[in-house]
């Protein structure tokens, strides 16, 4: 008896905590979307408090204003480019290191894990942009992203694929198949739940990123997310508008987590079982 009421007094208090904790991640959101329907003067003063009136003309502000639509146009493009590329590359990388027990494919292994230790090396990277003159170019923005999500992406893949029966590409060398036939009918289609949690975080990544924009893209090549600053300066504040294109940026993040966490979680876990 005494165990069981130890155990439901741990078990409240970690679910008040938890909700404690909960709150403390909720509250900003809360502040952000409360801000983005008042007026300037109320915004300004970044209260939690719901308005009086509701302010729905300041989203079409922020569309009129900043060129939402060109910055939602910007996001997609390049996201969707750099999750079909990064997908595709990380995909026949991991599948290569995963079924080859060479020292090249374990070499290739560390050489690509080292890629989420090592720090971005921005002065680098943009003199070998500006000498390809790819600089301010889509080419060149999804190029740098490609190569700053391979690492994770592949690592992500080598783990799944792991879990794969090798029996099932014995049985498709049998049948006849190809290596390149073997790897896109038969073993990429099973890779769809770490394919999921792949576009999930490159998309997100991408869509996010600030100092690779601001490196290497101008203003006419930003994101939504970016169009914040059309808001905020060193002589002005608009916190009203500001508030609103952050929540506008924050849909198709939003968007992409809620349809695919459930095949998030099974992606990452998935390999964690063998290795």
């Amino acid at each position: 008896m005494k165990r069981t009421f130890k155990f439901r007094s741990a078990t409240w208090l970690l679910e008040a905590v938890m909700v404690v904790v909960a709150l403390c991640y909720l509250m900003p959101i809360w502040i952000v979307v409360v801000n983005s329907l008042k007026d300037t003067l109320g915004a300004n003063r970044l209260g939690y408090s719901w308005p009086k009136s509701l302010h729905f003309n300041n989203y079409a502000q922020v569309f009129a204003k900043s060129n939402a639509l060109q910055g939602l146009t910007n996001g997609v493009f390049i996201g969707v480019t750099v999750v079909i590329l990064a997908g595709f590359l990380a995909a026949m990388a991991a599948y290569y290191i995963a079924r080859k027990g060479s020292g090249f494919a374990k070499f290739t292994s560390l050489y690509f894990l080292t890629g989420i230790i090592v720090p971005t090396a921005i002065i680098p990277t943009y003199f070998t942009m500006l000498v390809l003159h790819l600089n301010n170019t889509y080419l060149g923005i999804i190029s740098i992203f490609v190569a700053y999500t391979l690492p994770l992406s592949i690592f992500l893949y080598t783990g799944f694929i792991r879990t794969i029966p090798r029996e099932i590409d014995e049985a498709a060398i049998i049948d006849g198949s190809r290596p390149i036939q073997m790897f896109f009918r038969i073993v990429f289609p099973l890779l769809a739940p770490v394919t999921v949690t792949v576009i999930v975080f490159n998309f997100i990544g991408v869509w996010n990123d600030v100092t690779t924009y601001l490196y290497f893209a101008g203003g006419d090549k930003w994101p939504l997310p970016m169009t914040v600053f059309k808001f905020y300066g060193k002589f002005s504040q608009r916190w009203d508008l500001l508030f609103a294109d952050i929540m506008i940026a924050i849909i198709p993040c939003l968007i992409f987590f809620v349809a695919g966490q459930k095949y998030m979680v099974a992606g990452i876990t998935a390999g964690s079982v063998k290795s």
